[in-house]
């Protein structure tokens, strides 16, 4: 069973709203917007990971769809930044929050890291789904019809 279509919405949600939540806490001031922006945004970089995880194994299948490998590519590459910046984002912030660093300009820097990411998490969901209303992805129709080849045992 291909989990990619299920966890795939969760990093795209947590993302996003956790940039949201982290720009009111940060511009606001907002105490509570800032605890609950990092927790979205925690929670969303280890989403992001299940969904890599989980999308590396979809491609497999994938493919094979003719004419599919540019925008499969595409979604990868936004798929893996997305990953890896918000992984990165909340070590930083949790190393900065406890070193009592993250303040001033430094909590604009971040913000603006937490923003691109929520960016390149809204473009890798725009590409995901593009992957499956052009090329039917991960439809039953398609996936029925792409010959998997056995693997050696």
């Amino acid at each position: 069973m291909d989990l990619h279509p299920f966890v795939a919405h969760f990093p795209i949600s947590l993302l996003i709203v956790g940039a949201i939540c982290d720009t009111i806490g940060i511009l606001g001031r907002r105490d509570t917007f800032l605890r609950t922006g990092f927790l979205l945004v925690a929670l969303g970089a280890v989403a992001a990971i299940v969904a890599a995880v989980s999308g590396d194994a979809a491609s497999e299948i994938a493919e094979r769809i003719p004419g599919i490998t540019e925008d499969l590519e595409q979604h990868e590459d936004f798929s893996t930044l997305v990953a890896l910046l918000s992984v990165a984002g909340v070590l930083l912030r949790t190393h900065l929050t406890l070193k009592s660093k993250f303040v001033g300009a430094v909590t604009r820097i971040y913000l603006l890291l937490i923003v691109g990411v929520a960016i390149l998490t809204a473009l890798s969901g725009y590409t995901g789904g593009r992957i499956v209303y052009e090329y039917g992805a991960g439809t039953k129709k398609i996936t029925s019809e792409i010959e998997v080849p056995d693997s050696p045992e």
